[in-house]
This record gives C-alpha cells, structure tokens and sequence, in this order.
C-alpha cells in the first residue's frame, strides 16, 4: 500500500487472517462496537479492528480482501468505493460487500443499476439483490448477473444492469458486489440506484455514491486539514490485522498540527492510571504527544490535561514502542479522553495500536465462561428448534443436520451434505478454552459418501476480544469411501489466544456429503523443550531451474495470426503465447496456483481453455484481447488431466481423484459434472465425437463410451488390455477409428464397431490431426526419428532423410499450420519446449527457438554430498548443484530427470530419478555432458517408479523404491561397485514400498511404508523394518519395532540413520526411537508430536546429524532439533517441509517450495578459508573438500585461514601427510584436512593395476599411483 494514496482516501482494510474457504457472513454496526466496548476504563477499538462505511458493510472477511472509500476515481462526485479481492489463492475466499436494505413493493418490477471501473478481473463480477421480509429474514433465492472481463473493459466506467422483480413476501432489498472465488478482483464502484421499470423513479440506497464521511468506531479528528489525514490501516500491526495511520505533512502551517481522540472513557475521580499505547514511526520531524484530557458527567472540561511530548530519540523509527502518561483523575471528573498529536508544525507519520488505560480503578470485562472441553462431542445430545447444541452452521441455507444413518458410536452423528455449486457448507463448534503457547490435536472421524473437494477440518484461534489471529488446518483429499477414519489436526496455540473453535467444511464449491463423530480437541504433553537458541532463517533463493511444461497447444487464432500456447512448469507456472514462425514472445502471465498444468485445448471460439492440477480451476486465454480469464472451478475435482473442445461450444475435462468427467459451456458460463466413470481415480485421457465422450481411466484400464446428453455411460472392451493395470493415457477419433493409447508410448488403432484392434504403433505421447492433402495419413515422433501411418491400410512408415530429433518422450501437440509464406507445415512442441516445423513438400525439418524464459520449480530433493555442496532435484524435473561457500549455482540441468533421491558413493554422486525408478551417477569433478555425466546406471524395473531411499557401504550402493501407480511392492536395487554388476529384489518386505537405508557393519537397515503408487490402498497395517545380509545377499528378519507410548502403529518407517553412538535412529511420522542395532530392542524413544499421515507417504521424515552431535529431522514435516542424549528438542521451523540437510559446517539447509533457506550454526563451523604452503595457496582448495595429494615434500610451513574467528587448529605431522584438525568455537565440532605429500621416493602401484601407458605414474605427479598398501581410486588407480 503507497503512501501517496493515503493522502489522498480513507484506506479501511478488512484485514482478517486468512481462511482457507471458510468465510461466513459478516456484518458489524457501530452501535454493536460501543455496546461490547462501553464498560468503565476500556478504551473503545484501541486496537483499530473495526471501520464503518455509511449505508454499507462487507458480507465476507478475510486478510485478502479489502474495501475503502477513494478518491482515486470517481463517476461522480469526488469519491467511489475501491473494491479489492487478492485472495486468488484459495477456493471460498471472495470479496462481498452489501448495501443498508432499501424498501421495495412486493411484485413491483426494478432494475438495479451501477457503474464499475475495473483496474484488473480475474472473475466474472457479481452484482446481486437479495429479498428480506419485514423481519429482515431473507425470502427466495437472489437475483444476480454475473459480468465477465469482455463485457466490462478496464479503466473505463460500464453502467451495471440486473432486472429483478420482488417476490411475494419481501419488503427489503440489498444489494451486493462479489468478486467470485477465487479472484484477483480489482474495481471501482459508484453511483449505485434502483430504478422502477415502470416510471423510472429511482430509490437511492444510502451513501449511494459513496461521499458519505467515513466513521471511525471510538476514534475521531479534533484538527481538520487538507495535509493531514488519519486511517485504519492493515500496513502495520503490532497485534490483530490494523493499527491507526497517522499522517501530517503540515509542516508549512504553524497551527496544522494533526490531534485525533478517543471516545470518551469512564474513570473514577482521585484514582491513578496509566494511559498506554504503542507507536511505529515512520519519520517524525517534532515530539509527538500522548495526552489525558477530563470531563465531567457533562462532558464539559475539568483542569488541564495531562501530556508526555515524545521525541524521535526515544521513538526510532520501524519499531513498536511503548509509550505511558501516568495520571491521577482530578476531583469532578468522569471520564477522560485520549489524544494523539503530530505538534506543529511538522511532517509526522507514524501508526498507533493497542491503546488501553491500566489502573485500580478500572473495572475488568466479565469473564466469559468459556467450555474446556467440546461440547456435544458424538452429536448424541437433542436437537431443540433446528439447533445442535454445541455446533452451527457457518453459512446460509441447508447442508448441516444430525443424523442416524450412520454413526461411529451411539446412535447419532453429524451429516454435512454439500448440493450447491455456489457455496461450501461448514459447521462450526462452541468457543473451547486454551492454553497459550500448548499444542492441542483435534481428532474426528469421518464417513465419506461422495467428495468432489478436499474435507477440510481446521481450529481456529482467537483472542480475548474475539478477533481472530490464525487458523491451522489439513485438507484431506481422495479419503476412503464409507468407512470410519480419523482426521487429525495438530497445532500450537498463539499466545495471546483465548479460545478454539473447530470447524468442519465441504472445501469450497464442491458436491460432497460426509458424516462426523467423536470429535476430541485435547492438549498434547509438550514438557522436552530444548534450551538453544539458534539464528533466523536465511533466504538463499531459488535453487532450480527448468524449462519443462505439461501443456502446450498451436493454431491460426481468430486474428489470423499462428501462434503457440505453452505453460512452463513453475512455483506458481507460467502461460505463455509465441508466435508460431518465429518463437518470439507475444504474451506471458504468471497463473497462480498452477505449478503444473496438463490439459489445454482450443475452443471453437479460437479462444485457448486451460487447467490445473490443484484447484480445479477453468483458464481462458483471449487472444483478440491477449487476457486471461478466470472461468471458475470445475465440479468434478483438482486435477484436470485432459481437456477437449466440441464444435457446439462445450469444453470437456478428465479429472483426479474422482475419476471424473466435467462439462463447461462455452455461451451460458455453467459447468456440469458427469459423475465418477466407475470406481477408479483417474480418467486419464478424453475424446469427444458426435454424442459420445471417450473415456480412459487409471490405475486399472478401462476405456468408457459416455453419452453427452444422458450422462448413460458403457465400458468398450479391449481385448488384452481392459483390466490390466496401467491407464489408458489417451483416446483420438480419427476418421471414424479410435485410437486408444494403453500407455506413454503405446498406440492402438480399433474399429470402435467391433473394438477390434486393427493396428498398433509406438509414439511419443501425442499424433498430429490428418494430413490435409491425405486425410488418411497422421504423423507422430517416436523416440529420436519421426513416422507416417496410414488409417486406409494400417501400415507405419519410417519418414528417412531427416535430422535426428530430441529424444523428448512428450510430445504436446502437433498441428497443421499455412505458414505467411503460403506453406502448409506440420508444427510441433514438446514438453521441455522444442518446436519444430514438418515441410511435407520439401520433407525438410526445421527448428525454432521458443522465447521461453527458464522458471523455477519445487526442490524434490536435497543432500549435502561429500565436497560440501549441496545437491538438488526439481520436482518434475531439474537437476542443480549449490555452493554454499561462494553461494553459486555450480551446475543447473533443466532436463535432468524428477530426482526423489540422491546418495553417494567414493566421490560419485547417485540420483534415483522418477518416473521408471531410473538411476544415474554423476562425476562432480567433471564437466556436465548430457551424453555422458551424468550417466544412465540402471533402470530399476519390475513394476518400480521412485527411489527415494539411497545410501551405501562396502563399495556398494543400495536403492529402495515405491512401485508404479496402482501397484503395491517395492523394491530393493544394489550396485556393486567392485564387479561393475546391479542385483535387485523385489517384496523385501511383501507389498511395502521402500523409504529409507541404513547400512551398519555389514547389515543393511530398512524401513517400510505400507503404501505403495498412487491409486491403490495398502494391504498391510503396519510398516517394518528390515535386516539385510549385505555379503549373503539375504534378509535376515523384518519386524514392527516395539515403541513405548507410540500413539498409532508405524505406517511408515524412516528415515534410518546410524548415530554418532553406534545405535540406530529412527523417525516414524512424529515420534524418534533408538535401536540397539544387534538385538533390534528399542532403547529410547519420544513422541514429539502426534502421528497424522496426512501428508507424503513416500517421504521419508529426515534425519540429518549435526557436527556437535545434534540430531536435525523433519518429524511431522516441521524442522525440530532433537538432543539424542535427552530427547529434549525444539521446533526451528513450523512451515511444512520435506526435504532439510545439514552442512559441512553444521549450518542448517531446508527447501519451501522452490526456494533454500539457511540456519547458520557458527559455533559448529570447523571449516577453513585458506591454506596455504610455502607462500603459495592450493590452487583447487574449497572449504568442503578435505583430502589434497600436493607434488612437494613434507613441509611445516603451513598457514591456514579459519572461517570462523575463536576455532581451534591443530596440526599433526607425518612423513607422509599432514593432518589439520580443526575445532568449533563450541568445543566439540570438528572437521580433519588432510594434506598428503607426492614426495620424490614415489613407489609404483600394485603389479595388479598397472599405470596408463600415457601416464605410468611418475616420480611426483599429482596424478601419483598408489602405493601397495593404498591403491588410488578405481577412477583413478594405482599403476
């Protein structure tokens, strides 16, 4: 918010905190405040909360949302109202604003008008009438008209226009604004008016155009002037969401100074108070006074005031401070007033909050008797005139009942039924009493009928004055159908709350219906809080960078003009359109929520529909008006895996998890939702032809015939595949014949009569719509070489004579276009950007460079490798390398496959990319080649997708791995490094996926997870762990290990990691144990936060062991430091991670989406600048790498540069090297280098391993062979 602009309006921010779809209606009067607030010594709105606007008030409140009467613009007059929604990022979370209710006849016709200014639209803009009878209870449904961006513009006023006619019952109408949900809304309103449709008389709703004064509930101006102006501002807030904007810029008047006051507060004559508030200077160019002035019963003056006049010494600036007036109440007075002033003249601007009057004569607020436990907690107590006692509806309408179809225990529970596609449904419970500063776990179980939306379950906080301060909630998506499950919530409370409540909600604009019961809301033992302070966070940036996008799309657009549409994988992602002859950049805009995005197709109205894989929401691109629009969520589920566009102007998507089908029509705006199409989670791909929708669905393959009309759907049998598992990836009707892809690469061609299979051919995931001058001929690359295949003859023919192309296995679209030059050509686009142009006539093949800029995704992966580097994956691609001495990208690979583990072995470094469980090494002492370094090692096949645990020992490498989707069974990979050779087992541990290695003196450790790809439930109850022979190449046993107090049975195990002590650790969501590694008994153990499992299930909860012997893990997916002597810990950082590591110098590194950030431990940093030898620094020194082999004789002249000034250095010499021990300033952390010296008696390596003849290992040579008893490295062996 600009400074400039608070001259120039009264800025009146909403600012609540925000809610993830949970908005209920919300109006406040002022007579309400001074009501809750006129009691003896309290100061009213002291904390600068509450705003009045005449003749209108907000239906929604949320931290994102504002409105406020502007100067900015106006139709008329001076003044309009400035309505802002910025809440984009949460589905539920619009801006409604409402009028006072204006009288109106019964039956009479109207039309309600206003005129709008729109600075920028993401949504259309709802203008609505809501009907009230007498009684102000709301009659009928609203009348309202939705505005798209095309019919308004920007910068420029449209008239509004909603013809309605009153129904039978309603004396009063409102009138409201909305943004629709979610939305980047912002506009300007004014000169709002009903109009009768008979006679055109027009009834004005008060404050119509907005030049009405603005009220400020308990605060008002004693000085008035064109250079000073107060507000309610959400800029800054010492607590709560605003504080009180405070400017004067008078500085040429030398009476302008700025006085605002209080409303007047109830004391007691002769007693003693204190006057308090806090203020933030921003500059501040005279004292600035705190004064106490008296009245009487009257409200006429009594003496003097009493006043501090406070200096920029003793203020600063960018800070809150405390400042006091002490008082004694003078003989006669009643009540005083509390004043604010700028002196003068000055330029003053400064922020007031939590103003409050303390003393013995101030009478307390009663104490509300607020319930320590929840109240009606099974739903079993009776229902008396509609209302459960306990709980209530938090919006309008139906949706909420107790029931006694279902119940978990006795004979009642809570039934929430969302039907409405306009908005959520939630209940929410009685206020509950807490202790500040103690984590509390809210359980409920759940039942689910249907769920198009993730079931939200949330406890909210809030303070003594019932302002809310925070919420914590889970989103529990894709829950299993009719049975009982638990919900958990975990959360510590703010410290200046004063109470819960829980709420259970639908998830925004969804149809789902579910049951609850047993709902307990209870402190956790939370006793173990290590004492250790530890430095803020460092925001290091983001790490990886790829050009990788899902989508993409081409075509002659409505201009005229070819262009390509592509979005770029990103945090958020980005949308793209480029001219389709020369790459060049035309259009970009950054989507939020839209990290991936998979499905895109071009409408018959040439405009491109778009959407993505976490909200659900609709994209339109308009290329007439280069504008993306905001269509609103589908109701079917999030992720949008296909889309597909029919001449009669409907838009169809393919949806996970429903499993679902939607619809979208083009010319009304509505979606519809077909359903799930059978009981799997995925519908993979669509094709639309004539009445028919073609479906293919996931984990097991089925491919379904849907009418568009009925919604009457049959499953069309493929003989060898319907059934199998896999996903039917894609469908095509071409020339009456379907084309079924029954995988990435895989394509068959039926006669959809019969559903014969006629022909097959390989494809890189996408094939081009018919040749124009051969109808039966389609196009499609497969792998580097590019084919024709003929739909008359079924025959593939390898197109010769062209260039090699990118091996890329996605394909994104491929389209015919007429080139300005008059020349047809077959474009194409891949997933990682390339384009390409097919010249049929010429059989040529050209490139073209597409304008896209590299964008960063989500780190996927992180480890600290055996030089000090940090090495990171992106999620769905990239690879880089990060040093956090010089704090440079080293390497960035955007092509590099989805890392889910990294490990090292002997200086190697080893990624286990997704998808195919695929493994490559990495020589970081060598230059990046993308044929050779990194290098593909192995491909981890029978049925195995992620390999996320890596570790090794005795030269070998051990991999664990999660299956493919719907497949249960991980397995076990090991390299063997010696023999050059690749082994692997699957069901170590039957139907359990593989997370996290440890290996210990000659045992290789595992831990489990019962879950295994996406798409299939676990069969098994409880993780293992797993014993390994590593020379025997068998197991030894698996078991559950036996933890004390653990308070739900492992699901997942991991990771594993051996102490500093010899014993085995480990992590099962929020609990650590120690294991005695030859008995397997668990000989320590903490619950440090409850188990949840709401998150990954692939994941291991990391364990990173610190220099000074800490333990650092992200148990429950927060940073906790754990004292492996006492268990004591601390929470470092709430934010939900996966991936952390810990430094060479003990510093702490953590991902948040696609940025790293950084803990500093000083006092465990035993790392070197420099060294240097004879005068002279090594050349290839970094403070990570410890061992240097350096071509001169043993010398003592060293000199080292510490990097953290009070470390300790000690240095042990020898005939053959120098060791170079270096301590932390904390006594305990330690690291060696070791130097060691190529002397002029050099020996020759073992007979076994002879030198290279073009280097036989000479006298002296850095590349010096082995000695007999210490061979070089198998990179570099002795000779």
């Amino acid at each position: 918010m600009k400074k400039q602009k608070l001259k120039r309006q009264f800025i009146l921010y909403f600012c609540f905190t925000l809610v993830f779809s949970l908005f209920g209606p919300y109006t406040v009067s002022n007579s309400q405040i001074i009501e809750n607030s006129a009691m003896p010594g309290a100061v009213l709105n002291g904390s600068f909360e509450e705003t009045v606007i005449p003749g209108w008030g907000l239906v929604t409140n949320n931290s994102l949302t504002s409105i406020a009467v502007s100067k900015d613009r106006a139709h008329s007059g001076t003044q309009s109202l400035h309505f802002k929604d910025a809440n984009n990022s949460t589905s539920g979370g619009n801006l409604q604003m409402a009028s006072e209710k204006i009288p109106v006849n019964p039956g009479q016709s109207y039309i309600a008008k206003a005129f709008v200014n729109v600075v920028n639209q993401t949504h259309s803009i709802g203008y609505e009438v809501h009907y009230f009878n007498n009684e102000n209870n709301k009659v009928g449904t609203a009348t309202f008209i939705n505005f798209q961006a095309a019919a308004l513009g920007t910068n420029q006023w449209t008239e509004l226009s909603v013809p309605f006619t009153v129904p039978d019952g309603a004396t009063k109408v409102e009138l409201r604004f909305n943004s629709g949900n979610p939305s980047l809304t912002e506009a300007y309103f004014d000169d709002v008016k009903i109009v009768k449709a008979s006679d055109s008389t027009e009834t004005l709703p008060e404050n119509a155009s907005f030049e009405a004064e603005v009220v400020y509930p308990g605060w008002s101006l004693v000085t008035k002037n064109s250079s000073t102006s107060i507000a309610f501002s959400g800029e800054k807030a010492r607590t709560g969401n605003k504080s009180l904007y405070f400017l004067d810029e008078n500085s040429n008047n030398p009476g302008g100074n700025l006085q605002v006051t209080s409303e007047k507060v109830s004391v007691t004559a002769g007693e003693s108070y204190i006057a308090k508030a806090f203020v933030n200077v921003v500059r501040q160019s005279h004292s600035i006074g705190f004064e106490v002035h008296y009245y009487n019963a009257e409200n006429q003056r009594v003496g003097q005031a009493t006043f501090i006049n406070f200096g920029s010494a003793v203020l600063g600036t960018n800070k809150w401070t405390e400042i006091q007036v002490p008082f004694e109440v003078p003989d006669g007075t009643a009540k005083v007033e509390l004043r604010f002033n700028s002196g003068h003249p000055s330029i003053t601007e400064a922020y007031f909050d939590d103003v409050t009057i303390e003393g013995t004569s101030v009478e307390e607020p009663p104490t509300e008797d607020i319930n320590k436990d929840v109240v009606n907690p099974g739903f079993e107590e009776k229902v008396t005139d509609g209302n459960i006692t306990g709980w209530k509806s938090e919006f309008e309408g139906p949706g909420i009942q107790v029931s006694t179809e279902r119940a978990r225990t006795g004979v009642q529970s809570l039934h929430l039924h969302d039907t409405t596609d306009k908005a959520g449904v939630s209940v929410l419970s009685d206020k509950i009493a807490v202790e500040p500063g103690a984590s509390y776990l809210l359980t409920v179980y759940s039942n689910v009928i249907s769920q198009t939306h993730n079931v939200v379950t949330e406890i909210r906080y809030f303070d003594k004055d019932n302002k809310k301060i925070t919420d914590h909630r889970e989103l529990n998506g894709n829950l299993p159908k009719n049975e009982w499950i638990d919900l958990k919530v975990f959360s510590v409370v703010p410290e200046n709350a004063a109470y819960a409540k829980l709420a259970f909600y639908s998830g925004g604009i969804s149809f789902t219906e579910v049951y609850f019961d047993d709902v307990t809301f209870k402190k956790v033992t939370d006793d173990s809080q290590l004492d250790r302070e530890y430095a803020e966070p460092i925001n290091l940036g983001e790490m990886v960078h790829v050009q990788l996008g899902q989508a993409g799309a081409i075509q002659k657009n409505s201009l005229g003009e070819n262009e390509v549409y592509y979005h770029s994988n990103g945090h958020p992602g980005t949308f793209s359109v480029l001219d389709a002859e020369t790459g060049k950049l035309k259009f970009s805009k950054v989507i939020d929520n839209t990290e991936a995005v998979w499905a895109i197709t071009i409408g018959p109205d040439k405009n491109v529909y778009f959407a993505g894989t976490s909200d659900g929401k609709l994209y339109r691109y308009v290329p007439e008006r280069k504008v993306v629009e905001d269509l609103g969520a589908n109701p079917s589920a999030a992720w949008v895996w296909d889309l597909e566009a029919t001449k009669d102007g409907k838009i169809y998507g393919a949806t996970y998890p429903a499993g679902g089908v939607f619809e979208y029509d083009i010319n009304t705006g509505e979606f519809r939702d077909f359903g799930s199409v059978t009981d799997q989670e995925y519908v993979r791909g669509l094709a639309v032809d004539g009445d028919y929708i073609y479906a293919g669905t996931g984990t097991t393959k089925h491919l379904y015939k849907i009418n568009r009309h009925t919604g009457d759907k049959e499953e069309l049998i493929i003989e060898g595949h319907s059934g199998e598992n896999g996903f039917i990836q894609d469908v095509w009707v071409v020339n009456g014949k379907l084309l079924v892809a029954v995988s990435t690469i895989n394509m068959l061609v039926i006669n959809p009569e019969t559903m014969e299979v006629e022909g097959s051919f390989g494809f890189s995931n996408m094939i081009s719509e018919p040749d124009p001058n051969q109808p039966n001929m389609i196009y499609y690359k497969n792998g580097t070489q590019f084919y024709k295949y003929d739909l008359n003859t079924n025959v593939e023919t390898l197109i010769t004579g062209l260039p090699v192309l990118p091996d890329t296995p996605r394909v994104k679209d491929m389209a015919w276009l007429t080139l300005s030059t008059g020349e047809t050509v077959l474009a194409m686009v891949t997933q990682y950007g390339e384009y390409m142009l097919y010249h049929p006539e010429t059989n040529e093949l050209s490139f073209v460079m597409l304008d896209l800029a590299a964008t960063a995704v989500a780190i996927q992966s992180l480890e600290t490798g055996p030089d000090g580097k940090l090495y990171m994956g992106g999620y769905q691609r990239g690879m880089s390398v990060y040093n956090p001495f010089s704090d440079e990208i080293e390497v960035n690979i955007s092509s590099f496959a989805q890392p889910e583990g990294i490990g090292f072995m002997n200086d190697t470094v080893y990624f286990g990319t997704y998808v195919g469980a695929i493994m490559y090494s990495y020589d970081p002492t060598q230059p990046v080649d993308l044929n050779s370094n990194p290098k593909l090692e192995y491909d981890i096949k029978d049925e195995q997708d992620r390999p996320f645990a890596i570790t090794s020992g005795e030269n070998k490498l051990f991999v664990g791995t999660i299956p493919d989707y719907g497949v249960l069974g991980g397995a076990l990979a090991i390299y063997d490094s010696e023999t050059d050779e690749w082994s692997q087992q699957r069901n170590v541990v039957q139907d359990q996926s593989i997370i996290s290695l440890a290996y210990h003196d000659g045992k290789l450790f595992g831990g489990t997870s019962v879950w295994g790809g996406l798409g299939i439930n676990p069969k098994a109850e409880e993780a293992k762990i797993f014993v390994w022979d590593v020379e025997k190449g068998e197991k030894i046993t698996e078991f559950t290990p036996e933890i004390p107090g653990i308070d739900t049975a492992p699901r997942m195990i991991g990771d594993l990691s051996i102490g500093p002590d010899g014993f085995l650790w480990g992590a099962v969501e929020g609990t650590i144990f120690k294991m005695n590694p030859e008995t397997y008994e668990v000989v320590d153990s903490k619950v440090i936060r409850p188990s949840l499992y709401n998150s990954s299930k692939w994941f291991p909860y990391r364990l990173k062991w610190g220099p000074d012997g800490m333990l650092y893990t992200t148990l429950s997916r927060s940073l906790i430091v754990i004292d492996p002597k006492t268990l004591d810990y601390k929470v470092l950082v709430e934010d939900f991670m996966n991936s952390m590591t810990v430094g060479v110098d003990g510093s702490i590194y953590y991902a948040l989406g696609s940025e790293l950030y950084k803990i500093p431990v000083p006092e465990t940093d035993a790392t070197l600048r420099s060294i240097n030898i004879n005068g002279k620094e090594i050349e290839d020194f970094h403070p990570g790498k410890l061992n240097y082999t350096m071509n001169a004789a043993p010398t003592e002249n060293i000199v080292v540069e510490l990097s953290q000034l009070g470390a300790n250095i000690e240095l042990v010499h020898g005939s053959e090297n120098t060791k170079i021990i270096v301590t932390g300033t904390d006594g305990i952390s330690t690291l060696t280098y070791t130097i060691t010296w190529a002397d002029q008696l050099c020996k020759p390596g073992k007979p076994t391993k002879p030198g290279k003849p073009e280097n036989p290992g000479k006298p002296c040579m850095p590349n010096k062979p082995g000695k007999p008893e210490n061979p070089g490295r198998p990179q570099n062996p002795g000779k």
